[in-house]
């Protein structure tokens, strides 16, 4: 059934994932329900998708209108779990030469496998994707954790160290409601959304460094009137426990930034499996 008036919602998982949907097209980006331990990370434990919480959450989220899942970097809390949603739903997997071979290694078919470089741009349903370059913030002690490119099938269960970043994408997605920018990672590369509009913006905020220059050329630059903070859950924490917000995440001096910028968007705080729509209207109304 299609959605009254047009109508986009999202869902968020946790993290950077989130699906996106018109009803009749949905679009997964960065799937993570795993949510491994941080002794496991840490000690290099060998990480086995949890694949009951991988159907659970696909059935719950709607396994027939899933047509994509797009990951915005190979990191195993954007990656781990996605080449399994793909497979549980018949889902094309798009993303980097990384992101591809961690689909390989998971034995998804040749033919649901999309690399994408940046501003490709591919129609799914009623939805355009745009991949644009972008960059990973310092999010452990000021570096980058795990760089480098995954170039051969990554067979798993795999240590967290072998998800190498890849390549770093922010995700245009359009739709005649509007568009939604997802920027998972909390890295910019300046003047890239140079010449570019979005209603909605969804912005990892862990690594961010300073927070007013981090919305000034993301929010504020792409014109947005709804700012949905992601990526500032503790992701170490079971789905089924609390949501616990990430110590370093620097929540709330987040909410204080943002909130000095509230002529120029609206901040939204999603709960973790709440659907809302998003577009055209009502960028707080809950469904």
């Amino acid at each position: 059934m299609a959605a009254k008036n047009n109508e986009v919602s999202i869902t968020w998982m946790g993290t950077a994932g989130v699906l996106i949907s018109d009803s009749e097209t949905g679009i997964l980006i960065d799937p993570y329900v795993s949510r491994f331990g941080i002794f496991q990370v840490a000690f290099g434990a060998r990480l086995r998708p949890d694949q009951e919480a991988i159907k659970n959450w696909k059935a719950s989220l709607g396994k027939e209108i899933i047509k994509a899942v797009a990951v915005s970097h190979s990191h195993f809390d954007h990656l781990a779990d996605a080449p399994y949603f793909a497979m549980e739903t018949d889902a094309v997997l798009l993303g980097s030469e990384s992101t591809i071979n961690v689909g390989r290694g998971a034995g998804m078919a040749e033919n649901l496998l999309q690399i994408v470089h940046h501003n490709d741009t591919m129609n799914i349903g009623t939805f355009s994707l745009r991949f644009i370059e972008s960059a990973h913030g310092p999010a452990f002690l000021g570096r980058v954790p795990y760089p480098g490119k995954i170039d051969k099938p990554l067979i798993g269960p795999q240590s967290a160290k072998n998800y190498k970043l890849g390549q770093t994408f922010s995700i245009l997605i359009s739709h005649p409601s509007g568009a939604i920018v997802h920027h998972g990672s909390a890295g910019l590369i300046p003047g890239m959304y140079d010449g570019i509009k979005a209603d909605v913006v969804l912005l990892g905020i862990i690594g961010r460094g300073d927070t007013h220059n981090y919305l000034q050329n993301i929010p504020v630059k792409l014109g947005a009137k709804c700012l949905i903070p992601i990526h500032f859950d503790n992701f170490f924490v079971s789905l089924e426990k609390k949501m616990r917000i990430l110590p370093t995440a620097g929540f709330k001096e987040f909410l204080s930034t943002a909130e000095s910028y509230r002529d120029n968007f609206e901040l939204d705080i999603l709960q973790i499996g709440e659907k809302a729509a998003i577009l055209p209207e009502r960028y707080r109304s809950r469904v």
